[in-house]
């Protein structure tokens, strides 16, 4: 009873649901990466029409215990919720956060469930990813109130000029149509269309001539380039125009992050579709993401402290 009631306390809670959503991220990425979407057969929530599926395959394992972390997850993050709403109220951010975090979870399996029970496009089961990778920021984020992380690091002296809170912004919507585009790329079975890295086809730079699902693939090297060509460039002005060691190395630590993505990406190629690099490869674009939020999250403080 003593370590329940230790294990209970909002710390602990906050520590556990964020790493069961990033299990739930992956796990749905694992699911698309190994096609075992439908290892259940079209049936939900029960797997196989049943409680305790006994035809055991690969692909059962894999989308039932994704199923299994998802329903954990969501009764991890209302508990985290109900935690951060009783006792963290007073922080501006923690009512948002908890409505985010509770409508992109309960979004997300709305879609994993409507994907077992009905045919669905590509491009609508592609934007699974983007929604858990919300719902997994918005949690890491509510631990980080929790854990009072902004007194410890003195993130009231930071101050976000507004050039660079445009970026932030543009950088947060630009990343979420990069994500869609990796996740359309996963979801058409296209990672491998282009065998070779950074063209399609190296001895051959054009793009003329290649099919559809090589042009989804490629339009996703395109986008990820020019994102990464942003946060280097960026990285470059904060150097040189901010003279806030915070920002400095957190977005330091964001542009490695988005540096081991796109090398992970090419990975891809080079490895033959390596399940683990694929993983690897949406760690790091989460972890960066994530990152942008919690510095979107900032910038709005700031703003509201010049406005006062």
């Amino acid at each position: 009873m003593y370590y329940m009631k230790k294990l209970l306390q909002p710390k602990p809670i906050a520590i556990i649901t964020s790493i069961s959503m990033f299990f739930v991220l992956i796990g749905g990425a694992l699911v698309t990466k190994t096609e075992s979407g439908l290892g259940c057969g079209r049936s939900w929530p029960l797997c196989d029409g049943q409680l305790i599926p006994t035809d055991i395959t690969f692909e059962l394992v894999v989308e039932f215990g994704h199923r299994i972390m998802s329903g954990i997850g969501i009764i991890l993050v209302l508990l985290l919720s109900y935690i951060a709403w009783k006792d963290y109220r007073d922080i501006k951010e923690t009512k948002f956060l908890v409505y985010l975090s509770i409508l992109f979870l309960i979004i997300q399996s709305l879609l994993g469930a409507a994907a077992v029970l009905f045919d669905q496009s590509s491009i609508i089961k592609a934007m699974h990813f983007g929604i858990s990778l919300v719902a997994f920021a918005a949690s890491v984020l509510l631990a980080l109130i929790i854990f009072d992380v902004d007194r410890k690091l003195h993130t009231e002296r930071v101050h976000i000029p507004k050039w660079l809170r445009i970026n932030f912004w543009g950088l947060f919507v630009y990343t979420l149509i990069v994500v869609y585009s990796g996740a359309l790329v996963r979801h058409k079975y296209s990672s491998l269309v282009c065998p070779d890295w950074p063209f399609c086809y190296n001895n051959s730079p054009t793009m003329a001539g290649l099919s559809t699902d090589q042009w989804i693939q490629m339009g996703h090297r395109l986008m990820a380039g020019i994102l990464f060509l942003w946060v280097v460039v960026l990285f470059i002005q904060v150097m040189r125009k901010i003279n806030q060691p915070f920002i400095r190395k957190v977005w330091l630590i964001a542009t490695i992050f988005i540096f081991l993505q796109v090398v992970l990406g090419a990975f891809i190629i080079f490895t033959t579709g390596n399940i683990f690099v694929g993983l690897l490869h949406a760690t790091f674009i989460s972890l960066f993401f994530t990152i942008l939020c919690y510095f979107l999250m900032l910038a709005r403080r700031s703003k509201l402290a010049n406005e006062q």
